[in-house]
């Protein structure tokens, strides 16, 4: 019998598991960095690992390919973006008014958006790149759908729009914010965000406030 193999030994204090966890952060950090700049298509592998200070040996131990990647940082910048609108609507509290709730939670949004490497990453990079990317995204915009209607039903229990049509609904709201986001990513942020936030909400409000269903 041979003995096993000696477990790997921390480095400078440093396990081989944090040192694998940290120079995946390192590519996922660039690869928001160029996407959000640069552009998906126009980053290259050794791009990347110049501006990561790493080579492509640690990368291909987190990634198997670039759109690996791209799939990470989209999750993880639609992630971030989804808790810091719920941090927002709890932070305002579910006895405030409906209209507040609203508004803050947008304004949360527009604010992430306001990152135009994010929204970049979000709204323009991820189009296009493949079905698997693509099945990626309307899964997100779907999940987002589905906070929607949670947060309008826990805030309004007596709105009965039936399940179907409130999901046509919310997926028209989410249409109507992305929209809205990626048009003032292109049109270079002129707009104040409280602008997007106020008209946003008028559309978010008239379907909170729909009569019940016949």
């Amino acid at each position: 019998m041979t003995d096993a193999a000696p477990a790997p030994r921390p480095y400078a204090g440093e396990t081989p598991e944090a040192r694998r966890a940290r120079r995946r952060r390192c590519f996922i950090d660039s690869g928001k960095i160029l996407f959000g700049t640069v552009g998906y298509r126009k980053t290259t592998m050794r791009g990347l690992c110049a501006h990561a200070g790493l080579t492509d040996r640690y990368f291909y131990e987190s990634f198997a390919s670039l759109e690996d990647l791209l799939a990470a940082v989209y999750e993880e910048r639609a992630a971030e973006l989804e808790a810091a609108v719920l941090a927002a609507v709890r932070a305002t509290g579910p006895d405030a008014p409906l209209d507040t709730l609203i508004r803050h939670g947008l304004d949360a949004f527009f604010r992430q958006a306001e990152d135009a490497e994010t929204a970049r990453v979000i709204w323009l990079e991820v189009l296009g790149v493949s079905p698997r990317i693509d099945t990626l995204y309307n899964g997100v915009l779907r999940r987002f759908a589905d906070l929607m209607l949670l947060l309008i039903r826990l805030t309004l229990p007596e709105w009965d729009v039936s399940g179907n049509t409130a999901r046509v609904l919310a997926m028209g709201l989410i249409g109507a914010v992305s929209e809205s986001a990626k048009d003032w990513l292109m049109t270079g942020y002129t707009q104040p965000r409280a602008e997007l936030v106020a008209g946003v909400a008028l559309l978010f409000e008239a379907v909170a406030r729909l009569p019940k269903a016949a």
